[in-house]
């Protein structure tokens, strides 16, 4: 009786591949194939794109913020572009810097400008109410962030936008200057409604009413930062919004800019401000005792959550929620930067779990140094393919002092396992990492901006760094691919913006499918166009080659058979 043996490998990332094996009758079919991973094509999108609503305006700066998901429900992923600067017409009347996000719908073979639209704060001013009163004004700058999740659990994705310049305006006190707010927009099969009508309005901490006066601060900047997760399991997304310059003391505020987080818990009615629907955070808040709040902490300055926890997997599958805090000493150094994880839980973010801290200090790789500011970005993907969520850092002022080379920026990868984040098999990164296609140089602050997702279409997360800052900040991005080992150099890529000053190539990053396998949409505010108008913006969307299928040899004889 013959034996067949049969030998399936999937070859990605790897060099080489030898094989050997002895049986004059068995068979064996090897792949061969090597999935070369490259980006294959890239589209433009700005105001001047043919199609698309609005017209350019100098120092519109489309492209400061980008988020994904299913607006329309359609099965195709859509991208949310925000303009923060953007100027509205109204009657002959020009308010500056309003702020404006532009919708592109996603089709079967990719983004299309057919049924874009553009999403507003309101324009109604009757009855009044805080959304009204606070609608559509000058330097707002709507736009500025913007988080997807299913907020009103209907399976369809709604959209987060923050407006962190928002003033705080009633019918009697006096103004607050940047309060910041936020406006929820909900997804329908048919997209959003025209101009964004029926979006929920929510300052920091609040319901809707007239009076309300709650946590409202001048300079807190609610909406500075945003993220999408499961904290309370059950399957509808909740959103945290960070106010990373919240100031903390009565009567007076003695503690500037320790930053609070606010978590508002999806359900069926969508999101709200009411106590019971929302939970605060801070590491003023008793309930943290391994914390405490200083003076230009920015507690919140960046936000993502993720299941870090292999035990999270299955009925009990709790996010958690990691927190940036780029200006926390760690040793009495100096803005040295930590992350502060909290664990979800069945009532939200469990705050009598103990959290836990991360910093340069301990096993993580790096030393702990004033300003390395630890904590400035933050992203989560599962690099590894392990089915648990790993979180990459952000120092973006990290030095290289082997190269006597400032800010000149670095990642650090924590990675998750049974029971949450390891620093087991940490790894960091930075430009003149052996391997990393590009060089360190002064004030690059690599890591500034991050994000994550399977570009290549291989079940591994891709890591993708911003270097908005490259070459006279004309900008520049890296491709870290995922692999069984976790984020590897075989193959990176590196893109840069064709050293146009002061572009910022990279200043905003999302993967989605589109309609054309992962893409990779890029943020370039500083763009000129063609008619010389400066800063107009634009968003560039890079296409990937998709895995070839592996070329199979079948053989009868394995004596010296090789690969």
């Amino acid at each position: 009786m013959k034996i067949y043996l049969i030998i399936i490998l999937w070859v990605t990332n790897i060099p080489n591949l030898d094989a050997k094996v002895s049986n004059e009758d068995s068979y064996v079919m090897a792949a061969v194939s090597k999935v070369v991973n490259m980006i294959s094509d890239s589209t433009i999108w700005n105001l001047d794109s043919s199609g698309i609503v609005g017209v350019a305006n100098p120092i519109d700066r489309l492209g400061e913020a980008l988020s994904h998901g299913d607006y329309n429900n359609d099965g195709i992923q859509d991208l949310a572009i925000g303009i923060p600067n953007h100027d509205f017409s109204f009657f002959g009347t020009t308010i500056n810097n309003t702020g404006v996000v532009l919708i592109i719908y996603g089709r079967s073979n990719g983004l299309s400008s057919f049924n874009n639209q553009f999403l507003y704060q309101t324009f109604e001013s009757d009855p009044p109410n805080l959304e009204n009163i606070n609608g559509v004004e000058s330097d707002d700058f709507f736009g500025k962030s913007l988080a997807s999740g299913d907020f009103n659990c209907d399976g369809i994705t709604d959209l987060a936008v923050g407006t962190p310049e928002e003033d705080y305006n009633t019918i009697n006190p006096a103004i607050r200057q940047n309060v910041g707010a936020i406006n929820v927009f909900y997804g329908s099969i048919n997209g959003f409604a025209d101009l964004g009508a029926g979006s929920t309005f929510l300052f920091q901490g609040t319901g809707l009413g007239i009076f309300f006066d709650g946590s409202i601060s001048a300079n807190d900047r609610f909406g500075w930062s945003m993220t999408t997760g499961d904290f309370n399991g059950d399957d509808c997304d909740d959103l945290a919004v960070s106010a990373p310059f919240e100031d903390f003391g009565n009567p007076s505020p003695t503690i500037i800019d320790a930053g609070q987080v606010e978590v508002y818990y999806g359900r069926a009615q969508g999101l709200s401000g009411e106590s019971e629907f929302r939970d605060s955070l801070s590491q003023q808040s008793d309930d943290i005792p391994e914390s405490s709040s200083e003076t230009n902490d920015q507690f919140g300055l960046s936000l993502t959550a993720g299941d870090y926890s292999l035990a999270g997997i299955g009925s009990n599958n709790f996010d958690f929620l990691a927190v940036g805090i780029p200006g926390e000493d760690i040793n009495n150094v100096t803005n040295a930067g930590a992350v502060q994880v909290f664990e979800g839980g069945s009532n939200g973010i469990d705050l009598q779990n103990t959290s836990v801290i991360w910093s340069q200090a301990g096993d993580i790789i790096g030393i702990v140094e004033e300003h390395d500011r630890f904590g400035s970005s933050l992203t989560t993907g599962d690099f590894n393919n392990d089915f648990v969520d790993d979180l990459v850092v952000g120092v973006p002022r990290e030095d290289i002092n082997s190269s006597g080379i400032n800010d000149a920026g670095s990642i650090n990868i924590i990675y998750g396992d049974s029971f949450g984040l390891s620093s087991a098999n940490n790894q960091s990164f930075h430009q003149n990492f052996n391997g990393i296609i590009g060089t360190a140089e002064n004030s690059d602050q690599f890591g500034d901006v991050l994000t994550s997702g399977d570009l290549n279409n291989d079940s591994f997360d891709d890591l993708v760094v911003g270097v908005p800052r490259e070459n006279s900040s004309s900008g520049a991005f890296h491709i870290l691919y995922g692999s069984i080992s976790g984020i590897t150099t075989d193959n990176n890529e590196y893109q840069t913006n064709n050293f146009s000053p002061l572009d910022e190539m990279g200043f905003s990053m999302t993967i989605a499918d589109f309609g054309n396998g992962g893409e990779l949409a890029v943020g370039i505010p500083g763009d000129d166009i063609f008619n010389g108008n400066n800063d107009v913006g634009a968003v560039e969307v890079f296409k990937f080659t998709q895995p070839m299928l592996p070329e199979l040899i079948f053989s009868n004889s394995f004596e010296g058979l090789s690969f």
